[in-house]
């Protein structure tokens, strides 16, 4: 019996402490929502200037601000490799260098360029001979002193050996030889490596001397004239981005460098981690030969002029990290004296453009509700000592 007493005691003491917490929490509740009211007399209105209107629809010039960073597309950039593996005898270029598709970048030597030189040589003398045969072979058949099966050998014995040495000739012109220099008995001991396209060297990652296999490259080109910005619209923006838009950007680390461009192509797909989409957009003008990939920017994509809800730039203030506008919640009249009392409503903007923003209230609003248009900051500073006090 004495223990059921406790347990109810206990029981009673928690319900009274939850009820005075509840009762708290909702007396500290009311008193921050008084806080974010106000009440102003028509004379304080009148002597700070504070003005009165509604939310209005505006044509504002739309702008999508966004992040990225130059990029080049595969068939812009290349890594040089040899045909075939061997010492680095020469180097023809440095870093930074300009080049030019087709020139001489490096030299390699291989014992196997020899080989191929030789076997050239050799398919070479042997075709005229089985050539010379097939021609032989088909003066006697025609003369009706031939074998046929002896014309269908040689004939069958200049083809392959003319398969062969086809071959090698390709083989050759691959390497950079001259198939009529090797004719002629000039053997080469090296080969060039050739640039395969126009631009500037980026990196070079051997050294005369070293040993490379035709699957290593020996440096890098890239064609900066190339360049485009790779910007990530996200999801809630992307819809208002079109083919042909024109584009402010900026170079993050040189925030002097403005440059033009165009929005060329859109993806399709989202980033899975950002949920982001990416734009690219075509630089304009002669500024992307001085431009390198890898360089980020921040993007401003002009979606054009349309129809938004907006307030004059003062209507809107900023307040703990975020931004509101006052709407005037009643009106009353007291010893022939005016009284207005205002609310603090968030918002959240958007384009700004000849002194107006574009405005979405946070939570539903009167579309015909009365607003502070100018002067705001004036009611902003009153809600600042009232939160202090």
């Amino acid at each position: 019996m004495k223990t059921s007493s406790i347990i109810i005691a206990a029981c009673a003491l928690i319900a009274f402490a939850s009820c005075s917490q509840n009762k708290k929490a909702e007396n500290q509740e009311a008193e921050e929502e008084n806080h974010e009211e106000l009440v102003l007399t028509q004379t304080q209105i009148n002597t700070v200037g504070i003005a009165l209107g509604h939310v209005e629809e505006k044509e504002l010039g739309g702008a999508i601000k966004a992040n990225g960073e130059l990029r080049l597309n595969p068939q812009d950039k290349a890594d040089v490799t040899p045909i075939v593996g061997g010492i680095v005898r020469q180097i023809c270029v440095v870093e930074g260098q300009k080049v030019r598709v087709g020139q001489t970048v490096a030299y390699i030597e291989n014992t196997e360029i020899v080989e191929v030189q030789k076997n050239y040589l050799v398919a070479l003398k042997e075709t005229e001979v089985a050539k010379q045969e097939m021609q032989r072979q088909k003066s006697l058949a025609a003369q009706g002193a031939g074998v046929q099966k002896t014309l269908q050998q040689a004939t069958a014995d200049y083809e392959i050996s003319n398969a062969r040495l086809t071959g090698l000739l390709h083989q050759l012109r691959q390497m950079g030889i001259s198939p009529k220099q090797v004719a002629d008995g000039k053997i080469v001991t090296r080969i060039p490596v050739c640039a395969s396209l126009s631009g500037v060297v980026g990196k070079v990652f051997v050294s005369t001397g070293s040993y490379v296999d035709a699957t290593a490259p020996l440096m890098q080109i890239a064609d900066n004239s190339a360049v485009y910005a790779c910007l990530n619209v996200f999801e809630r923006n992307i819809a208002q981005v079109e083919v042909g838009q024109d584009v402010d950007l900026v170079v993050t680390n040189s925030p002097g460098t403005h440059l033009k461009g165009r929005v060329q192509q859109i993806n399709r797909s989202f980033d899975a981690d950002t949920k982001a989409v990416a734009v690219h957009v075509h630089i304009v003008g002669k500024e992307a030969a001085n431009l390198i990939a890898g360089m980020y920017v921040s993007g401003s994509i002009k979606t054009g002029q349309k129809k938004v809800k907006a307030l004059p730039d003062n209507a809107i203030v900023r307040a703990e990290g975020r931004k509101f506008v006052f709407v005037l919640d009643e009106t009353t009249a007291e010893n022939g004296e005016k009284s207005f009392r205002f609310r603090r409503a968030e918002v959240v903007t958007g384009v700004s453009e000849l002194g107006y923003t574009q405005v979405d209230f946070v939570t539903s609003a009167d579309a015909n509700a009365t607003v502070v248009t100018d002067n705001a900051f004036y009611l902003a500073s009153m809600a600042a000592d009232h939160g202090e006090e």
